[in-house]
């Protein structure tokens, strides 16, 4: 074979892998749109938009609340597939609350995580996963934790949750919906979430754990920081 052949068989190798990459990112970008419609009716007022990767962002309101349901996908881990999160925000004003968030199995590279931009370390709580960082904005966070480590624990208790944070602005969840496909991401470089799914029931089930939060944190009249 001349090397002018191989130059063409080469040339053509790449153009019929193009030419897939593209054909597959734009069903990639359809099969995205739909994730959140059956969502649509646990909300109130709600509405649906799509950001440039395809992927959809709902808000609206639960209990007169505004919630942001927004989906994140990952694909800087290390020695994994890539990972689609929901992050699920509920946003209400807590005047004179610390920063308090707890994230899962840290690895350092979670550049959705409102964690590693605390700068106060805190210990874990017995009650939470092993491989757990907790830490919040200043010493008061602290007595936050404890008010209320039960119903973090039974937050973190689900093996999908990867974040739980507490501001001043909200509360959110972060929890894994989907693991990307191994051929695409190996081959194509692209996020294929075969098995994401976002159940009206799941969704739910955040947002009750957010209001319980929100309820628990409610109950102390947290004064603002010196």
């Amino acid at each position: 074979m001349s090397v002018l052949t191989a130059i063409f068989i080469g040339l053509g190798i790449a153009g019929a892998v193009g030419a897939l990459a593209v054909r597959e990112h734009r069903l990639v970008r359809g099969s995205r749109q739909s994730l959140l419609d059956r969502c649509a009716n646990v909300v109130d007022d709600v509405e649906i938009h799509h950001g440039h990767d395809g992927f959809p962002i709902l808000v609206g309101s639960h209990r007169e609340r505004r919630v942001h349901l927004e989906l994140i996908p990952d694909t800087m881990v290390i020695r994994r597939l890539p990972q689609l999160w929901a992050s699920l925000t509920h946003l209400d004003t807590l005047p004179g609350v610390p920063s308090l968030a707890v994230l899962v199995r840290p690895a350092g590279n979670e550049f959705y995580s409102l964690t590693s931009s605390l700068p106060y370390v805190l210990d874990r709580s017995a009650d939470f996963p092993s491989e757990v960082l907790v830490r919040g904005s200043d010493a008061r966070a602290a007595q936050l934790l404890k008010q209320l480590r039960l119903q973090l624990a039974t937050i973190l208790a689900d093996p999908r949750v990867k974040e739980i944070a507490i501001t001043c602005k909200g509360l959110r969840i972060v929890s894994q919906v989907g693991e990307g496909r191994r051929g695409e991401h190996l081959l194509l470089r692209q996020a294929v979430f075969d098995d994401a799914v976002v159940r009206p029931s799941e969704l739910s089930k955040r947002l009750e754990e957010l209001e319980a939060l929100q309820n628990a944190i409610e109950a102390h009249k947290w004064k603002q920081a010196a």
